[in-house]
């Protein structure tokens, strides 16, 4: 595989097909077995980060490193204060952090902490840091997982900006928009092999996933089976929430039974809150819902959504939906370890039992249940968080960025999965920032802006993607059927 200076080029493949690998070996973090690494020509070989650092390579993983206590100048200049003295003050830290932002015209609140910067000005920084570095090659592992439309247009055109400059950029992703409008050659990696390499202007999406996954890409049909929303299975009346970021302006929706709809919108359109709502985590949030033949207020805790029958899968599930210190059998059942136990003790054979159950129904890939759920990726991890709540015999799912930072053939999975859920009677209420998750995992579209539900699709598609987004951003009100 080659990297032509100035390019921007994916790197492409399912969880596990290499790609963390590779990265680790160019950033010198992870010696090869065997195999040749050039730079500029010259065959080079690294036995520590610090050396590939030195000749230049900068690698920014998807988790940022940082220190959080340390002001943003501090951490621009981390091992980078070429100083023969035993003490640096702080006003040549600042002026030297200073110089490297000015020179590549990337603003950013210098004597803030790290810790009170948003993730998007999080990336930057990394970025500078690399800049002040000199490096010459630039490998981003998912930079725009988290972070909003807005937010990664800017990002992507920064990295475009860095290439003309004739660094050279690695862009690792599964978001296969942005490596359309930002990569020029796609090297696709599956099973530790380089399976392909394209030229992402004249080669068609489909191909690229039919290369990662290594089969012919099942589409959806669109002859898919009605479902009826006229016998709502949630329906929600005026929720409005205090004027600021994130309101709410009075959500009227219903949810089908048997039906799994979509909700799209920006950050900052009112997505997030709403999704929160439904699993009673903004005591803000005033309205009504009916839920079957129940009506009640929102809710205003996650102890009444529970007991009203809601499963809620939240957008973090590192930091909110997992047990990070379990195993796989523990984060799947620890919901219910009420119903399991007996005279207070939980049987362990039980626990495995169960697990072993729900691994094997919802394809969660690893070696057994007591396994660290650390150990699984991404895609796995999301499957045995939807796993657990739905132990807990759910009347109704919402799911909160159910793909987000997953590969492909890991998102079609998830999405046939919440389909059966559905058919199976437990609605599904998918919130996502995702337009092609939006407009591909069900059978309404709403499109949220500024606290409103402002338009719908029934049985959306792909090309259903333009006005979607149009509409996020306008605001204008249609329906179409």
């Amino acid at each position: 595989m080659s990297i032509a200076l100035g390019e921007v080029s994916a790197l492409l493949g399912e969880n596990g097909a290499g790609k963390s690998t590779l990265a680790k070996i160019l950033a010198g973090s992870l010696q090869p077995d065997k195999g040749n690494l050039s730079l500029d020509g010259q065959p080079t070989v690294f036995s520590s980060p610090r050396e590939a650092i030195d000749s230049g390579i900068a690698f920014i993983p998807q988790e940022l490193i940082y220190v959080p206590d340390l002001s943003v100048a501090e951490n621009i200049c981390l091992g980078n204060l070429r100083e023969k003295k035993l003490i640096v003050s702080q006003a040549a830290i600042y002026k030297k952090a200073e110089s490297i932002s000015r020179r590549f015209g990337i603003d950013v609140p210098l004597s803030k902490r790290m810790r009170d910067v948003s993730l998007a000005s999080q990336q930057k920084i990394e970025i500078l840091k690399a800049l002040g570095r000199e490096s010459k090659v630039l490998i981003l592992d998912e930079p725009t997982a988290a972070l909003t439309n807005d937010e990664s247009a800017e990002l992507l055109h920064l990295v475009a900006e860095l290439a003309a400059t004739g660094m050279s950029i690695i862009y690792i992703s599964h978001r296969l928009d942005e490596i359309k409008k930002s990569c020029e050659t796609a090297h696709i990696l599956r099973d530790g092999l380089l399976v392909a390499s394209h030229n992402v202007a004249t080669t068609d999406t489909r191909v690229m996933v039919e290369d990662m996954l290594g089969r012919k890409l099942e589409a959806r049909s669109n002859d898919r089976t009605p479902t009826d929303h006229s016998e709502p299975a949630l329906q929600t009346h005026a929720l409005t929430s205090p004027a600021g970021v994130d309101r709410l302006n009075g959500i009227d929706l219903c949810v089908g039974r048997n039906e799994v709809v979509t909700v799209y919108g920006r950050r900052g359109s009112g997505i997030d809150k709403l999704a929160r709502s439904m699993a009673g985590l903004e005591k803000d949030v005033a309205g009504d819902i009916q839920l079957f033949d129940s009506h009640m207020e929102v809710f205003k805790n996650p102890g009444s959504a529970i007991k009203a029958g809601v499963a809620y899968v939240p957008a973090e599930r590192k930091s909110q939906g997992l047990l990070m210190k379990a195993n796989i059998s523990r984060n799947i059942t620890h919901l219910v370890w009420p119903s399991m136990a007996k005279f207070f003790t939980i049987r362990r054979r039980d626990e495995r039992k169960r697990a072993s159950k729900a691994i094997e129904a919802y394809r969660i890939k690893c070696r057994s249940g007591s396994q660290s759920i650390t150990d699984l990726s991404g895609g796995n991890q999301q499957k045995v968080m939807i796993a657990s709540r739905m132990e807990k015999k759910p009347r109704f799912a919402v799911m909160h960025e159910p793909t987000r930072g997953v590969d492909v053939g890991s998102r079609q999975e998830i999405h046939g999965q919440l389909e059966r859920i559905a058919r199976g009677g437990v609605p599904v209420l998918i919130f996502t920032s995702d337009i092609e998750e939006a407009c591909t995992a069900g059978d309404r579209l709403l499109v949220i802006n500024d606290g409103k539900i402002v338009h719908e699709i029934v049985y959306p598609t792909i090309s259903d993607q333009t006005i979607a987004l149009h509409i996020a951003g306008a605001g204008t009100t249609t329906n179409e059927n």
